[in-house]
């Protein structure tokens, strides 16, 4: 993927996904910045490449 950080804009790579009820793409110092604050309202926080897994049953 090829993401660009939604709040510094298209020369900056994105290296976090973050979902809730939609997406945002960010850099790391914006995802560092605003990490608490999207914690806080239930916000997904994942690296760009990692994908998300369903739990599995034993």
């Amino acid at each position: 993927m090829n993401e660009t950080c939604d709040r510094c804009g298209p020369a900056v790579h994105a290296v976090y996904r973050v979902s809730r009820d939609g997406e945002l793409y960010l850099c790391r110092p914006c995802a560092s910045w605003l990490w608490p604050a999207l914690s806080a309202q239930g916000w997904t926080v994942l690296l760009v490449n990692e994908l998300a897994l369903a739990p599995q049953s034993a």
